[in-house]
């Protein structure tokens, strides 16, 4: 899919993408029928709680999120929620032989200094839960 970039003179679709991205996210629906994949559509069903995104910054490079202390980057992430309908807290994934994964890091971006974004295919990832008292 190609990345969907703005000028500032018009409406912040990119910002009214992520919300729409972090509403599905939460909803996660039953979908019965097959439907294109884009930034745009749910393609939820049961199994499915992730729409992987990445970002393209207003310098045209893609926006990178570094994974752990060695300097292991990404340009690969969760949408957890958004503040002040400007900034957006990301779960970094990584790509691995089974696909993407969720790493235990988030970071926060300013969708001011965004020009494009691109959305995946929707996945299913593991993500961080409440601790359950052991017995």
């Amino acid at each position: 899919m190609p990345i969907e970039t703005i000028n500032d003179c018009e409406c912040n679709y990119i910002k009214e993408t992520v919300a729409k991205i972090d509403r599905l996210q939460k909803e996660v629906v039953t979908v019965g029928e097959t439907r294109c994949i884009s930034c745009e559509s749910s393609l939820f069903n049961p199994a499915n709680n992730t729409i992987p995104v990445s970002f393209l910054t207003s310098c045209g490079t893609l926006f990178a999120g570094q994974t752990d202390l060695t300097g292991t980057t990404t340009n690969f992430f969760r949408i957890e929620s958004i503040r002040c309908g400007r900034y957006v807290t990301l779960r970094l994934l990584t790509e691995g032989e089974g696909g993407l994964t969720a790493t235990l890091r988030t970071m926060v971006l300013d969708l001011d200094e965004v020009k494009g974004i691109q959305c995946f295919e929707p996945i299913t990832v593991e993500l961080c839960t409440a601790s359950t008292p052991t017995a």
